[in-house]
Protein backbone atom coordinates (compact mmCIF):
# COMPACT_ATOMS: atom_id res chain seq x y z
CA UNK A 1 0.00 0.00 0.00
CA UNK A 2 1.36 3.42 -0.92
CA UNK A 3 0.50 7.02 -0.32
CA UNK A 4 -0.32 8.65 -3.62
CA UNK A 5 1.41 11.66 -5.12
CA UNK A 6 -0.10 14.85 -3.79
CA UNK A 7 -1.00 17.88 -5.85
CA UNK A 8 -3.75 19.50 -3.87
CA UNK A 9 -5.29 22.78 -2.93
CA UNK A 10 -6.48 22.67 0.65
CA UNK A 11 -9.66 24.70 0.94
CA UNK A 12 -10.39 26.97 3.86
CA UNK A 13 -11.27 24.83 6.89
CA UNK A 14 -12.52 27.36 9.41
CA UNK A 15 -9.27 28.91 10.72
CA UNK A 16 -6.90 26.67 8.76
CA UNK A 17 -6.55 28.46 5.45
CA UNK A 18 -4.16 27.06 2.87
CA UNK A 19 -2.42 29.35 0.42
CA UNK A 20 -1.83 27.38 -2.70
CA UNK A 21 -0.79 23.98 -3.92
CA UNK A 22 1.30 21.21 -2.45
CA UNK A 23 3.38 20.18 -5.43
CA UNK A 24 5.04 17.00 -4.28
CA UNK A 25 5.47 14.44 -7.01
CA UNK A 26 6.71 11.01 -5.97
CA UNK A 27 5.46 11.30 -2.40
CA UNK A 28 5.06 7.74 -1.22
CA UNK A 29 5.17 5.39 1.67
CA UNK A 30 6.99 2.29 0.52
CA UNK A 31 6.98 0.01 3.52
CA UNK A 32 5.90 2.47 6.22
CA UNK A 33 7.45 5.85 5.62
CA UNK A 34 9.94 5.79 2.81
CA UNK A 35 10.89 8.36 0.22
CA UNK A 36 9.28 11.78 0.10
CA UNK A 37 10.86 13.25 -3.00
CA UNK A 38 9.88 16.79 -3.94
CA UNK A 39 11.77 16.62 -7.20
CA UNK A 40 9.13 17.40 -9.79
CA UNK A 41 8.27 14.82 -12.39
CA UNK A 42 5.75 17.16 -14.00
CA UNK A 43 7.42 20.25 -15.53
CA UNK A 44 4.12 22.12 -15.38
CA UNK A 45 4.12 21.91 -11.59
CA UNK A 46 5.92 24.29 -9.25
CA UNK A 47 9.16 22.70 -8.04
CA UNK A 48 9.04 24.05 -4.49
CA UNK A 49 6.32 22.82 -2.12
CA UNK A 50 4.07 25.34 -0.41
CA UNK A 51 5.05 24.75 3.21
CA UNK A 52 2.01 26.57 4.57
CA UNK A 53 -0.19 24.09 2.71
CA UNK A 54 1.93 21.20 3.96
CA UNK A 55 1.51 22.51 7.51
CA UNK A 56 -2.27 22.68 7.10
CA UNK A 57 -2.38 19.18 5.66
CA UNK A 58 -0.69 17.84 8.83
CA UNK A 59 -3.85 18.86 10.70
CA UNK A 60 -6.24 18.12 7.82
CA UNK A 61 -4.98 14.53 7.75
CA UNK A 62 -7.33 13.97 10.71
CA UNK A 63 -10.34 15.15 8.73
CA UNK A 64 -9.79 14.86 4.98
CA UNK A 65 -9.03 11.70 3.03
CA UNK A 66 -7.76 12.95 -0.29
CA UNK A 67 -7.17 15.72 -2.73
CA UNK A 68 -10.69 16.67 -3.73
CA UNK A 69 -13.11 15.20 -1.18
CA UNK A 70 -15.20 13.41 -0.27
CA UNK A 71 -13.89 10.75 -2.66
CA UNK A 72 -12.17 10.28 -5.99
CA UNK A 73 -8.52 11.08 -5.34
CA UNK A 74 -7.57 9.58 -2.01
CA UNK A 75 -4.31 9.93 -0.13
CA UNK A 76 -3.98 6.18 0.39
CA UNK A 77 -3.90 4.00 -2.69
CA UNK A 78 -5.67 0.64 -2.95
CA UNK A 79 -8.01 1.47 -0.10
CA UNK A 80 -11.62 2.69 0.02
CA UNK A 81 -11.23 6.42 0.63
CA UNK A 82 -14.16 6.80 3.02
CA UNK A 83 -12.83 4.01 5.21
CA UNK A 84 -9.39 5.67 5.37
CA UNK A 85 -10.65 8.62 7.43
CA UNK A 86 -8.77 9.03 10.72
CA UNK A 87 -11.82 9.62 12.93
CA UNK A 88 -13.83 6.86 11.28
CA UNK A 89 -11.26 4.10 11.78
CA UNK A 90 -10.16 5.29 15.23
CA UNK A 91 -13.84 5.28 16.22
CA UNK A 92 -14.44 1.78 14.87
CA UNK A 93 -11.26 0.36 16.40
CA UNK A 94 -12.11 1.74 19.83
CA UNK A 95 -15.91 1.40 19.89
CA UNK A 96 -17.26 -1.63 18.05
CA UNK A 97 -14.50 -3.77 19.54
CA UNK A 98 -15.86 -2.96 23.03
CA UNK A 99 -18.93 -2.92 25.24
CA UNK A 100 -20.22 0.36 23.78
CA UNK A 101 -21.14 -0.09 20.11
CA UNK A 102 -22.03 -2.88 17.70
CA UNK A 103 -22.42 -2.56 13.93
CA UNK A 104 -24.80 -4.82 12.01
CA UNK A 105 -23.21 -4.21 8.60
CA UNK A 106 -21.25 -7.07 7.07
CA UNK A 107 -18.62 -5.02 5.27
CA UNK A 108 -15.21 -6.75 5.39
CA UNK A 109 -13.62 -6.01 8.76
CA UNK A 110 -16.79 -5.22 10.72
CA UNK A 111 -17.68 -8.74 11.95
CA UNK A 112 -14.06 -9.21 13.04
CA UNK A 113 -14.25 -6.01 15.09
CA UNK A 114 -17.64 -6.93 16.56
CA UNK A 115 -16.28 -10.31 17.67
CA UNK A 116 -12.70 -9.41 18.67
CA UNK A 117 -11.27 -11.72 16.04
CA UNK A 118 -9.20 -9.64 13.60
CA UNK A 119 -5.96 -10.70 11.92
CA UNK A 120 -2.91 -9.01 10.42
CA UNK A 121 -4.89 -8.75 7.16
CA UNK A 122 -7.60 -6.58 8.69
CA UNK A 123 -8.27 -3.93 6.04
CA UNK A 124 -9.32 -1.08 8.32
CA UNK A 125 -6.33 -1.43 10.60
CA UNK A 126 -4.09 -1.36 7.55
CA UNK A 127 -5.82 1.86 6.47
CA UNK A 128 -5.42 3.48 9.89
CA UNK A 129 -1.78 2.40 10.11
CA UNK A 130 -0.98 4.15 6.83
CA UNK A 131 -3.15 7.16 7.68
CA UNK A 132 -1.17 7.69 10.90
CA UNK A 133 2.16 7.21 9.17
CA UNK A 134 1.07 9.56 6.41
CA UNK A 135 0.57 12.21 9.11
CA UNK A 136 4.04 11.44 10.48
CA UNK A 137 5.49 11.80 6.97
CA UNK A 138 3.84 15.18 6.42
CA UNK A 139 5.18 16.43 9.76
CA UNK A 140 8.67 15.12 9.00
CA UNK A 141 8.60 16.78 5.59
CA UNK A 142 7.60 20.13 7.08
CA UNK A 143 10.21 19.88 9.82
CA UNK A 144 12.99 18.87 7.43
CA UNK A 145 12.19 21.79 5.14
CA UNK A 146 12.00 24.40 7.91
CA UNK A 147 15.05 23.27 9.89
CA UNK A 148 17.20 26.23 10.90
CA UNK A 149 14.39 28.79 10.59
CA UNK A 150 14.34 31.19 13.53
CA UNK A 151 11.35 33.53 13.07
CA UNK A 152 8.69 33.27 15.76
CA UNK A 153 5.88 32.14 13.46
CA UNK A 154 7.87 29.26 11.99
CA UNK A 155 9.15 28.19 15.42
CA UNK A 156 5.56 27.94 16.66
CA UNK A 157 4.49 26.04 13.54
CA UNK A 158 7.44 23.68 13.98
CA UNK A 159 6.29 23.06 17.55
CA UNK A 160 2.80 22.28 16.25
CA UNK A 161 4.20 19.93 13.61
CA UNK A 162 6.12 18.16 16.37
CA UNK A 163 2.95 18.02 18.46
CA UNK A 164 1.00 16.41 15.63
CA UNK A 165 3.81 13.95 14.90
CA UNK A 166 3.86 12.89 18.55
CA UNK A 167 0.04 12.80 18.52
CA UNK A 168 0.04 10.39 15.57
CA UNK A 169 2.74 8.34 17.26
CA UNK A 170 0.61 8.15 20.40
CA UNK A 171 -2.08 6.37 18.40
CA UNK A 172 0.52 4.12 16.80
CA UNK A 173 1.83 3.27 20.28
CA UNK A 174 -1.62 2.68 21.73
CA UNK A 175 -3.01 0.68 18.82
CA UNK A 176 -0.01 -1.14 17.33
CA UNK A 177 2.44 -1.20 20.22
CA UNK A 178 5.70 -1.48 18.28
CA UNK A 179 5.51 0.62 15.11
CA UNK A 180 8.35 1.74 12.84
CA UNK A 181 9.94 4.97 14.03
CA UNK A 182 11.16 7.66 11.66
CA UNK A 183 11.77 11.36 12.33
CA UNK A 184 13.28 12.49 9.01
CA UNK A 185 12.47 11.86 5.38
CA UNK A 186 14.65 9.03 4.15
CA UNK A 187 14.67 6.36 1.46
CA UNK A 188 15.84 3.79 4.01
CA UNK A 189 13.39 1.35 5.52
CA UNK A 190 12.58 2.58 9.04
CA UNK A 191 13.62 0.56 12.06
CA UNK A 192 10.95 -0.85 14.34
CA UNK A 193 10.73 0.75 17.79
CA UNK A 194 9.64 -0.91 20.99
CA UNK A 195 6.55 0.44 22.71
CA UNK A 196 8.76 1.89 25.44
CA UNK A 197 10.93 3.68 22.86
CA UNK A 198 7.85 5.21 21.23
CA UNK A 199 6.56 6.22 24.66
CA UNK A 200 9.86 7.91 25.51
CA UNK A 201 9.86 9.77 22.18
CA UNK A 202 6.31 11.03 22.67
CA UNK A 203 7.04 12.14 26.22
CA UNK A 204 10.18 14.06 25.22
CA UNK A 205 8.51 15.77 22.26
CA UNK A 206 5.54 17.01 24.27
CA UNK A 207 7.75 18.21 27.12
CA UNK A 208 10.15 20.00 24.76
CA UNK A 209 7.42 21.95 22.99
CA UNK A 210 5.86 23.21 26.23
CA UNK A 211 9.23 24.51 27.41
CA UNK A 212 10.18 21.76 29.85
CA UNK A 213 13.01 20.29 27.83
CA UNK A 214 15.35 21.19 25.00
CA UNK A 215 15.09 23.64 22.16
CA UNK A 216 13.29 26.90 21.42
CA UNK A 217 10.23 25.64 19.52
CA UNK A 218 7.22 26.21 21.76
CA UNK A 219 3.49 25.87 21.39
CA UNK A 220 1.33 28.92 21.99
CA UNK A 221 0.12 29.54 25.51
CA UNK A 222 -3.32 28.07 26.24
CA UNK A 223 -6.15 29.77 24.38
CA UNK A 224 -3.84 32.25 22.65
CA UNK A 225 -3.93 30.73 19.15
CA UNK A 226 -6.64 29.91 16.65
CA UNK A 227 -9.30 27.34 17.46
CA UNK A 228 -8.25 24.16 15.65
CA UNK A 229 -4.53 24.48 16.39
CA UNK A 230 -2.64 22.84 19.25
CA UNK A 231 -1.49 24.90 22.22
CA UNK A 232 0.33 24.03 25.44
CA UNK A 233 -2.87 22.75 27.07
CA UNK A 234 -3.19 20.18 24.26
CA UNK A 235 0.33 18.91 24.96
CA UNK A 236 -0.28 18.84 28.72
CA UNK A 237 -3.46 16.82 28.18
CA UNK A 238 -1.64 14.38 25.90
CA UNK A 239 1.09 14.01 28.53
CA UNK A 240 -1.58 13.32 31.16
CA UNK A 241 -3.15 10.71 28.87
CA UNK A 242 0.26 9.17 28.16
CA UNK A 243 1.10 8.93 31.87
CA UNK A 244 -2.36 7.56 32.71
CA UNK A 245 -1.64 4.66 30.35
CA UNK A 246 2.06 4.36 31.21
CA UNK A 247 1.67 1.06 33.06
CA UNK A 248 0.05 -0.48 29.97
CA UNK A 249 2.68 0.90 27.60
CA UNK A 250 5.85 0.47 29.68
CA UNK A 251 5.01 -1.66 32.73
CA UNK A 252 5.70 1.28 35.07
CA UNK A 253 2.77 3.35 36.39
CA UNK A 254 3.01 7.15 36.40
CA UNK A 255 -0.13 8.13 38.27
CA UNK A 256 1.28 11.23 39.95
CA UNK A 257 2.51 12.63 36.65
CA UNK A 258 -0.88 11.93 35.08
CA UNK A 259 -2.52 13.85 37.91
CA UNK A 260 -0.03 16.74 37.79
CA UNK A 261 -0.48 17.33 34.06
CA UNK A 262 -4.24 17.01 34.34
CA UNK A 263 -4.06 19.75 36.97
CA UNK A 264 -2.10 21.96 34.55
CA UNK A 265 -4.89 21.56 32.00
CA UNK A 266 -7.57 22.27 34.59
CA UNK A 267 -5.85 25.58 35.37
CA UNK A 268 -5.06 26.51 31.77
CA UNK A 269 -8.05 28.77 31.07
CA UNK A 270 -10.32 26.24 29.35
CA UNK A 271 -13.66 25.67 31.05
CA UNK A 272 -16.45 23.13 31.06
CA UNK A 273 -19.33 24.21 28.87
CA UNK A 274 -22.23 24.38 31.33
CA UNK A 275 -24.84 26.63 29.72
CA UNK A 276 -27.50 24.99 27.58
CA UNK A 277 -30.62 26.51 26.07
CA UNK A 278 -34.32 25.68 25.85
CA UNK A 279 -33.73 22.94 23.29
CA UNK A 280 -30.34 21.44 24.07
CA UNK A 281 -28.32 20.68 27.16
CA UNK A 282 -24.82 22.06 27.57
CA UNK A 283 -23.47 18.53 27.14
CA UNK A 284 -25.33 17.99 23.86
CA UNK A 285 -24.00 21.30 22.53
CA UNK A 286 -20.47 19.89 22.63
CA UNK A 287 -21.41 17.63 19.71
CA UNK A 288 -23.43 19.90 17.41
CA UNK A 289 -22.88 21.72 14.13
CA UNK A 290 -22.04 25.01 15.83
CA UNK A 291 -19.73 23.58 18.51
CA UNK A 292 -17.02 25.95 17.29
CA UNK A 293 -19.10 28.96 18.39
CA UNK A 294 -21.91 27.97 20.79
CA UNK A 295 -19.70 28.00 23.89
CA UNK A 296 -18.44 24.44 23.49
CA UNK A 297 -15.23 25.86 22.01
CA UNK A 298 -14.26 26.92 25.54
CA UNK A 299 -14.03 23.23 26.48
CA UNK A 300 -12.69 21.79 23.22
CA UNK A 301 -8.91 21.91 23.42
CA UNK A 302 -8.27 20.35 20.01
CA UNK A 303 -10.98 19.58 17.46
CA UNK A 304 -10.90 17.64 14.22
CA UNK A 305 -12.33 20.38 12.04
CA UNK A 306 -15.29 19.51 9.83
CA UNK A 307 -17.19 21.71 7.41
CA UNK A 308 -20.08 20.66 5.20
CA UNK A 309 -18.77 22.61 2.22
CA UNK A 310 -15.02 22.91 2.64
CA UNK A 311 -14.04 19.67 4.39
CA UNK A 312 -16.15 16.88 2.99
CA UNK A 313 -15.45 13.23 3.69
CA UNK A 314 -17.36 10.05 4.43
CA UNK A 315 -15.67 9.90 7.81
CA UNK A 316 -15.48 12.35 10.68
CA UNK A 317 -18.71 13.33 12.36
CA UNK A 318 -20.73 12.54 9.24
CA UNK A 319 -19.85 8.88 9.74
CA UNK A 320 -20.78 8.98 13.43
CA UNK A 321 -24.10 10.75 12.88
CA UNK A 322 -25.16 8.82 9.78
CA UNK A 323 -24.14 5.43 11.12
CA UNK A 324 -26.04 5.87 14.40
CA UNK A 325 -29.33 7.02 12.84
CA UNK A 326 -31.76 5.78 10.19
CA UNK A 327 -34.85 7.06 8.40
CA UNK A 328 -37.17 6.28 11.33
CA UNK A 329 -35.01 8.33 13.68
CA UNK A 330 -34.68 11.25 11.28
CA UNK A 331 -38.46 11.30 10.82
CA UNK A 332 -38.90 12.20 14.49
CA UNK A 333 -35.59 13.76 15.43
CA UNK A 334 -33.69 16.10 13.06
CA UNK A 335 -30.00 15.27 12.81
CA UNK A 336 -28.97 18.03 10.41
CA UNK A 337 -27.92 15.70 7.61
CA UNK A 338 -29.85 13.72 5.01
CA UNK A 339 -27.50 10.78 5.49
CA UNK A 340 -29.06 7.88 7.43
CA UNK A 341 -26.93 4.73 7.27
CA UNK A 342 -28.25 3.00 10.40
CA UNK A 343 -25.35 0.74 11.39
CA UNK A 344 -23.97 1.38 14.87
CA UNK A 345 -26.10 1.06 17.98
CA UNK A 346 -25.44 0.66 21.69
CA UNK A 347 -24.67 -2.66 23.35
CA UNK A 348 -26.69 -3.48 26.46
CA UNK A 349 -23.74 -2.94 28.80
CA UNK A 350 -23.39 0.67 27.65
CA UNK A 351 -27.12 1.41 27.96
CA UNK A 352 -27.07 -0.15 31.42
CA UNK A 353 -24.67 2.54 32.62
CA UNK A 354 -27.70 4.84 32.59
CA UNK A 355 -30.58 2.39 33.09
CA UNK A 356 -29.29 -0.22 35.52
CA UNK A 357 -31.99 0.48 38.12
CA UNK A 358 -35.02 0.99 35.89
CA UNK A 359 -36.20 0.37 32.33
CA UNK A 360 -35.57 3.04 29.73
CA UNK A 361 -38.70 4.73 28.37
CA UNK A 362 -39.90 4.18 24.82
CA UNK A 363 -39.06 7.53 23.30
CA UNK A 364 -38.33 9.23 19.98
CA UNK A 365 -36.69 12.18 21.73
CA UNK A 366 -33.23 11.53 23.23
CA UNK A 367 -33.51 14.68 25.35
CA UNK A 368 -36.64 13.32 27.02
CA UNK A 369 -34.85 10.01 27.56
CA UNK A 370 -31.96 11.85 29.21
CA UNK A 371 -34.31 13.74 31.53
CA UNK A 372 -35.97 10.49 32.64
CA UNK A 373 -32.55 8.89 33.09
CA UNK A 374 -31.47 11.82 35.26
CA UNK A 375 -28.35 12.34 33.15
CA UNK A 376 -27.97 14.62 30.13
CA UNK A 377 -25.49 12.15 28.67
CA UNK A 378 -28.17 9.43 28.20
CA UNK A 379 -28.99 10.51 24.65
CA UNK A 380 -30.81 7.37 23.51
CA UNK A 381 -33.52 6.96 20.88
CA UNK A 382 -35.39 3.90 22.15
CA UNK A 383 -38.76 3.61 20.39
CA UNK A 384 -38.85 0.50 18.24
CA UNK A 385 -35.51 -0.68 19.63
CA UNK A 386 -34.76 -3.43 22.12
CA UNK A 387 -32.23 -3.15 24.91
CA UNK A 388 -30.29 -6.28 23.97
CA UNK A 389 -28.76 -7.13 20.62
CA UNK A 390 -30.23 -10.60 20.40
CA UNK A 391 -30.12 -10.37 16.60
CA UNK A 392 -26.85 -9.00 15.22
CA UNK A 393 -28.30 -8.37 11.79
CA UNK A 394 -30.76 -5.58 12.44
CA UNK A 395 -30.32 -1.99 13.56
CA UNK A 396 -33.43 -2.14 15.77
CA UNK A 397 -31.79 -4.41 18.35
CA UNK A 398 -29.84 -2.24 20.73
CA UNK A 399 -30.79 1.33 21.57
CA UNK A 400 -29.71 4.07 19.17
CA UNK A 401 -27.26 6.42 20.87
CA UNK A 402 -27.72 9.82 19.23
CA UNK A 403 -25.00 11.93 20.80
CA UNK A 404 -23.63 13.70 17.72
CA UNK A 405 -25.85 15.99 15.64
CA UNK A 406 -25.27 18.35 12.73
CA UNK A 407 -28.05 20.66 13.84
CA UNK A 408 -27.14 24.04 15.29
CA UNK A 409 -28.03 24.73 18.92
CA UNK A 410 -29.99 27.80 17.78
CA UNK A 411 -31.86 25.92 15.03
CA UNK A 412 -33.28 22.63 16.35
CA UNK A 413 -35.20 21.98 13.11
CA UNK A 414 -31.91 21.19 11.36
CA UNK A 415 -31.85 24.21 9.06
CA UNK A 416 -28.91 26.56 8.69
CA UNK A 417 -26.13 24.03 8.18
CA UNK A 418 -23.59 24.59 5.43
CA UNK A 419 -24.64 21.48 3.54
CA UNK A 420 -27.70 19.23 3.67
CA UNK A 421 -25.53 16.08 3.70
CA UNK A 422 -22.02 16.73 4.99
CA UNK A 423 -21.45 17.95 8.52
CA UNK A 424 -20.17 21.10 10.22
CA UNK A 425 -19.82 19.37 13.60
CA UNK A 426 -16.21 19.32 14.77
CA UNK A 427 -15.00 16.16 16.47
CA UNK A 428 -13.58 17.05 19.92
CA UNK A 429 -10.49 14.85 19.91
CA UNK A 430 -9.26 16.61 23.08
CA UNK A 431 -11.61 18.30 25.53
CA UNK A 432 -11.28 19.52 29.09
CA UNK A 433 -13.54 16.85 30.61
CA UNK A 434 -10.74 14.33 30.03
CA UNK A 435 -8.51 16.23 32.45
CA UNK A 436 -11.23 15.95 35.12
CA UNK A 437 -11.38 12.18 34.73
CA UNK A 438 -7.61 11.79 34.38
CA UNK A 439 -7.17 13.66 37.65
CA UNK A 440 -9.83 11.64 39.46
CA UNK A 441 -8.57 8.27 38.23
CA UNK A 442 -4.92 9.02 38.97
CA UNK A 443 -5.97 10.33 42.38
CA UNK A 444 -7.84 7.09 43.12
CA UNK A 445 -4.98 4.88 42.00
CA UNK A 446 -2.51 6.81 44.17
CA UNK A 447 -4.83 6.44 47.16
CA UNK A 448 -5.62 2.74 47.16
CA UNK A 449 -8.45 2.74 44.62
CA UNK A 450 -10.65 5.49 46.07
CA UNK A 451 -10.62 9.19 45.25
CA UNK A 452 -9.72 11.80 47.81
CA UNK A 453 -12.07 14.76 48.25
CA UNK A 454 -10.30 16.57 45.40
CA UNK A 455 -10.91 13.66 43.03
CA UNK A 456 -14.54 13.37 44.06
CA UNK A 457 -15.03 17.06 43.28
CA UNK A 458 -13.85 16.47 39.70
CA UNK A 459 -16.50 13.78 39.19
CA UNK A 460 -19.16 15.92 40.82
CA UNK A 461 -18.34 18.75 38.40
CA UNK A 462 -18.96 16.51 35.38
CA UNK A 463 -22.13 15.10 36.90
CA UNK A 464 -23.40 18.57 37.76
CA UNK A 465 -22.95 19.68 34.16
CA UNK A 466 -24.99 16.61 33.11
CA UNK A 467 -27.69 17.24 35.75
CA UNK A 468 -26.84 13.82 37.20
CA UNK A 469 -26.65 12.78 40.84
CA UNK A 470 -23.98 14.73 42.72
CA UNK A 471 -24.93 13.40 46.15
CA UNK A 472 -21.75 11.33 46.43
CA UNK A 473 -19.01 11.31 49.02
CA UNK A 474 -16.65 8.74 47.52
CA UNK A 475 -15.71 7.38 44.09
CA UNK A 476 -13.85 4.11 43.51
CA UNK A 477 -12.28 2.58 40.41
CA UNK A 478 -15.38 0.54 39.52
CA UNK A 479 -17.37 3.75 39.48
CA UNK A 480 -14.69 5.57 37.54
CA UNK A 481 -14.71 3.18 34.57
CA UNK A 482 -18.47 3.77 34.42
CA UNK A 483 -17.92 7.53 34.53
CA UNK A 484 -15.51 7.24 31.60
CA UNK A 485 -18.26 5.48 29.66
CA UNK A 486 -20.96 7.98 30.53
CA UNK A 487 -18.87 11.05 29.74
CA UNK A 488 -17.01 9.79 26.68
CA UNK A 489 -19.37 7.19 25.22
CA UNK A 490 -19.13 6.90 21.42
CA UNK A 491 -16.16 9.31 21.32
CA UNK A 492 -13.69 6.71 20.10
CA UNK A 493 -11.66 5.86 23.21
CA UNK A 494 -13.43 3.05 25.13
CA UNK A 495 -10.98 0.27 24.20
CA UNK A 496 -8.05 2.18 25.74
CA UNK A 497 -9.94 2.67 29.01
CA UNK A 498 -11.06 -0.95 29.27
CA UNK A 499 -7.48 -2.16 28.73
CA UNK A 500 -6.20 0.15 31.48
CA UNK A 501 -8.80 -1.22 33.88
CA UNK A 502 -7.99 -4.85 33.01
CA UNK A 503 -11.40 -5.35 31.41
CA UNK A 504 -10.47 -6.20 27.82
CA UNK A 505 -8.43 -9.06 26.36
CA UNK A 506 -7.01 -11.79 28.58
CA UNK A 507 -9.66 -11.62 31.34
CA UNK A 508 -13.02 -13.20 32.11
CA UNK A 509 -14.39 -11.08 34.96
CA UNK A 510 -16.15 -8.65 32.62
CA UNK A 511 -18.15 -9.61 29.53
CA UNK A 512 -20.39 -7.87 27.07
CA UNK A 513 -22.82 -8.99 24.37
CA UNK A 514 -21.03 -10.55 21.39
CA UNK A 515 -17.64 -10.21 23.05
CA UNK A 516 -15.47 -12.88 21.45
CA UNK A 517 -18.26 -13.79 19.02
CA UNK A 518 -21.00 -15.18 21.29
CA UNK A 519 -24.20 -13.52 22.49
CA UNK A 520 -23.38 -14.10 26.17
CA UNK A 521 -19.78 -12.99 25.67
CA UNK A 522 -16.62 -15.09 25.51
CA UNK A 523 -13.17 -14.06 26.76
CA UNK A 524 -10.54 -13.46 24.11
CA UNK A 525 -6.76 -13.50 24.19
CA UNK A 526 -4.66 -10.69 25.66
CA UNK A 527 -2.73 -10.38 22.41
CA UNK A 528 -5.78 -8.50 21.05
CA UNK A 529 -4.96 -5.63 23.41
CA UNK A 530 -2.82 -4.35 20.55
CA UNK A 531 -3.46 -4.72 16.84
CA UNK A 532 -1.24 -6.50 14.35
CA UNK A 533 1.40 -4.78 12.26
CA UNK A 534 -0.16 -5.09 8.77
CA UNK A 535 1.27 -7.95 6.76
CA UNK A 536 1.64 -5.58 3.82
CA UNK A 537 4.25 -3.64 5.77
CA UNK A 538 5.98 -6.73 7.12
CA UNK A 539 6.41 -7.94 3.54
CA UNK A 540 7.85 -4.61 2.44
CA UNK A 541 10.21 -3.97 5.35
CA UNK A 542 12.49 -6.70 6.69
CA UNK A 543 13.21 -4.56 9.77
CA UNK A 544 9.74 -5.27 11.16
CA UNK A 545 8.54 -8.13 13.34
CA UNK A 546 4.93 -9.05 14.02
CA UNK A 547 3.33 -8.42 17.39
CA UNK A 548 2.92 -11.57 19.54
CA UNK A 549 -0.10 -13.75 18.86
CA UNK A 550 -0.67 -12.85 15.21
Amino acid sequence: MQIKNITMKLSSIKYLVAAGFIAMASMSLTSCVNDLDVENENPQQVADPNLDAVFNKIYANMSLTGQQGPAGSGDIANFDEGFSNFVRIVWNANEITTDEAHCWWNDPGIPEFNHNAWTAEHNWMQGLYYRLLFGVTLANFYLDNTEGESDAETLQKRAEARFMRAFYYFYLCDLYGNPPMVTHISSDNPVQATRKEVYDFIEKEFKDIVGEGEGSEFLANPRSTHYGRADKAAAWLMLSRLYLNAEVYTGTPQWQKAKDYADKVLNSGYSLHTTGNANFSAFQMLFMGDNDSNGAQNEIILPVLCDGNDAQSYGGTLFIIASTTNADIREHYPTGTTEQWGGNRARKQFSDLFFSDFEAPSSTNPHETAIIAGDDRALFYTEGHTLSIDDENTFDTGYAYVKFLNTYSTQPDGTGTHNTAFTDTDFPILRLAEAYLNYAEADARINGGTCTAAGVEKIKALRARAHANVNISSVNLDQLIDEWGKEFGFEGRRRMDLIRFGMYGGQSKYKWEWMGGTYAGTPFSANYNIFAIPNSDLNANSNLRQNPGY
